[in-house]
């Protein structure tokens, strides 16, 4: 079956050749994927000759499979969100284990995961040491990415049972100990290439065990456990963007951070104001969530519709945040940990921070909401003013580590996080006209 399933798609390739367009196209693929296979085995032959600085083979092979996997793993949500497809309706006379492994075959010989393998192939034809190496590491590693991406996508896109919820979770324990403690696997990184993909489809044909039903049924019939404020963000490509970038930013920053921080003994910034900005969940309001309704319109009308009252409004923005949260959270408060060994104060901060970003986030998004027009809309993505105060409030929150005085202000944030939520729903009545003009009519 799957020696069929292969023989299609070959056939398939070469007709759509028939056409001049797809030629070009597989021309350019082709040509791009050489000239970088090329390019890369160059410059590791000369950091085996010691001409690239203290750069080492083994550091530019490392690099590049972290790019081959964060690459496949970005094509998931862009330029857009694809769900994960089932090649075969269920009623074919096939076992679960057939039906599994067509779609993992299907999934790896789509032509951006072939020209990614064609890639890895010509820069170890080039290579002068290491060729096998480099060759069973790459492949494994876009195999890897492409298990991962089937793994993100079995949360999204199906309803299971609570014994495949749970599977789920547990299994990103061992991507995420191997990516934590990187440095202590290395010397085994060959025999871990192995064994991955291997984890990763047994992971990946247990969950397809525990999937209840198709992805159209599930999707149409509106299930309480179908993930829905997950889906809300992922395919909603207007935020999905500005968050990914703003997420890649952060991260980057902090990671760059912390490696400064073990090397050199220093912060950037100096461990000052700009720093406790992105060391804050800030970066997820100034870009979206504080202008919630200008982003799901759709979802605020539904409501208005329907029940009028602006505390379950509120609730859906909270349940939506959630994902977002979790995330800033996982990445954010290990990397501050270890960099600062401040537990107080960090966790203090954080919580804090949080709390008042959320309850403003709903008088913002209520008064000062602003029309998306672009998918990538960085500049206008929330009001000016709404930006200013919640950066002015980070700020001064980080006066907590100057002085234990400074923890007075506790109290007074949760007081005006407080206000800033009763203040919102007492003006809903007179100010959902404002979303309207702003929103709807722009």
């Amino acid at each position: 079956m799957i020696a069929y399933l292969l023989f299609i798609r070959l056939k398939s390739f070469f007709l759509g050749l028939k056409n001049p367009v797809n030629i070009g196209l597989t021309l350019f693929a082709t040509l791009t994927a050489w000239l970088y296979g090329w390019a890369l085995a160059g410059i590791i032959n000369k950091a085996e000759l010691g001409e690239i600085g203290r750069a080492t083979p083994q550091a530019i092979i490392n690099y590049t499979l972290v790019a081959i996997v964060g690459f496949v793993l970005l094509r998931m949500i862009f330029p857009r969100y694809k769900p994960q497809r089932q090649y075969l309706p269920k009623f074919y006379p096939l076992s679960r284990l057939q039906h599994y492994s067509i779609s993992v075959v299907s999934d790896l010989t789509k032509p951006l995961l072939v020209g990614i393998a064609f890639f890895i192939v010509i820069c170890c034809c080039y290579l002068q040491h290491s060729k096998f190496a480099f060759l069973f590491l790459g492949l494994s590693a876009l195999i890897t990415a492409q298990l991962l991406r089937r793994l993100v996508q079995y949360g999204i896109d199906y309803r299971k049972k609570s014994i495949g919820n749970a599977l789920f979770a547990i299994s990103w324990v061992i991507p995420l100990l191997l990516s934590i403690f990187y440095a202590n696997f290395s010397p085994y990184i060959k025999i871990m290439s192995l064994l991955l993909p291997v984890y990763l489809m047994i992971i990946g044909y247990l969950l397809e065990l525990t999937i209840l039903e198709n992805r159209k049924i599930q999707i149409s019939g509106g299930a309480i456990n179908s993930n829905l404020y997950l889906k809300l963000i992922v395919n909603n490509p207007k935020a999905r963007l500005i968050l990914m970038v703003g997420f890649v930013f952060k991260f980057l920053l902090l990671i760059g951070d912390y490696m400064m921080f073990k090397s050199k003994g220093k912060h950037l910034f100096d461990g000052q104001i700009v720093y406790w900005m992105f060391a804050s969940p800030l970066i997820l309001f100034t870009y979206v969530f504080n202008n919630a309704w200008g982003y799901w319109k759709s979802v605020w009308l539904n409501f208005e519709l329907r029940a009028g009252t602006y505390k379950e409004m509120t609730q859906f923005i909270a349940r939506l945040l959630v994902i977002p949260i979790l995330i800033d959270a996982v990445v954010t408060l290990p990397l501050l940990l270890l960099s600062w060994k401040q537990v107080q104060f960090i966790v203090l901060f954080y919580v804090v921070s949080l709390i008042f970003l959320v309850s403003f986030s709903f008088l913002w998004s209520l008064l000062l909401p602003m029309s998306i027009r672009s998918t990538f809309q960085m500049k206008g993505s929330s009001s000016f003013i709404s930006t200013l105060v919640s950066m002015v409030a980070v700020i001064s929150l980080s006066l907590l580590k100057l002085n234990y005085w400074f923890y007075i202000l506790i109290p007074f944030y949760l007081f005006l996080s407080y206000m800033a939520y009763k203040f919102s729903l007492d003006l809903y009545k007179v100010k959902k006209y404002v979303l309207v003009s702003k929103i709807l009519k722009e």
